[in-house]
């Protein structure tokens, strides 16, 4: 008897291995690249983002969000969530025909996503460290245009494969206050290049994210991990230095950020070509950008 039960458990752990874990690790795999279907419901009213507009009066000029009101009046964002089951670029390619209404699209729907997971989360989430890198985020999705998506997979899998603008690393909110601030209004589609324009400005004339300092510039995290996209950006004939890029979109005074760097400082220090200086990469802050709670100093 000792025996034919040992055959047998060895048997279901040869089953186990060969068949449920491929068969999980594969369905895993489809989940968090956003590929398993997802049903389409029928749509509560035409598409369209003046509810998500009015969701975003709670972001505050300096990009800091008032959660829990957002959270008391979250009435609107979750109707645009809703509508974005009904309705995407991939459903209905009629209705987002120009690549800027395809984009402004996958911008505010990542955005909205992401809100509304915060607002799920809160006040729970103040004592999380970087909340966009933890599970509770990562491991959510939402049925978007008929496919069940993670906020990875909006990013990594259309966002940054279906658009080569490196301006979206810069503009897309990750719910830190290191990343890109959250703007107060949508992406519209017949504004979007400004748009993405005024975002990368703002990003570069932030001390958190560009700091010269002698011969040294000190640049976000993103300036490293997306390297190659940024390289790929530059005009024919520039060097492959980062650098050239930065400059294209540091501002030319600082009229809005008291003390920012200007293009002039770069030169300056950096010479002509912009290879005298050395590249430093700054730590992220990854607190929670809630208004409630001012930020670390």
């Amino acid at each position: 008897m000792a025996a034919l039960a040992l055959h047998r458990h060895r048997r279901w752990l040869l089953f186990v291995l060969f068949f449920l874990v491929p068969v999980l690790s594969a369905t895993g795999g489809l989940y968090v690249y956003g590929l398993l279907p997802a049903p389409v419901p029928r749509p509560e009213a035409p598409f369209g983002y003046a509810g998500y507009a009015r969701a975003l009066r709670h972001v505050k000029p300096d990009g800091d969000v008032d959660i829990s009101a957002l959270g008391r009046q979250r009435a609107e964002l979750d109707a645009f969530v809703r509508s974005l089951a009904s309705f995407s670029p991939h459903s209905h390619p009629e209705l987002f025909a120009e690549a800027e209404e395809a984009l402004a699209y996958w911008l505010n729907a990542h955005t909205a996503l992401l809100l509304q997971a915060v607002v799920d989360g809160y006040p729970a989430l103040e004592s999380v460290k970087g909340p966009c890198a933890g599970s509770f985020f990562w491991s959510r999705s939402w049925p978007v245009g008929g496919q069940r998506l993670t906020l990875w997979a909006l990013e990594h899998r259309i966002l940054l494969r279906e658009f080569a603008d490196p301006r979206i690393h810069l503009a897309l909110f990750r719910g830190t206050r290191g990343g890109p601030a959250l703007e107060g209004v949508p992406f519209e589609p017949d504004f979007l290049d400004a748009q993405l324009n005024d975002a990368t400005r703002r990003f570069m004339g932030d001390k958190r994210h560009v700091r010269l300092e002698g011969t040294t510039v000190h640049l976000a995290q993103v300036f490293k991990t997306r390297q190659e996209d940024f390289l790929a950006a530059l005009p024919a004939g520039r060097s492959g230095n980062v650098l050239q890029f930065v400059w294209a979109f540091l501002p030319d005074t600082c009229t809005e950020r008291y003390g920012c760097d200007t293009r002039s400082d770069l030169d300056r220090a950096c010479g002509p070509a912009l290879d005298r200086c050395q590249v430093a990469y700054l730590p992220e802050d990854e607190t929670l950008p809630d208004a409630a709670v001012p930020p670390p100093r």
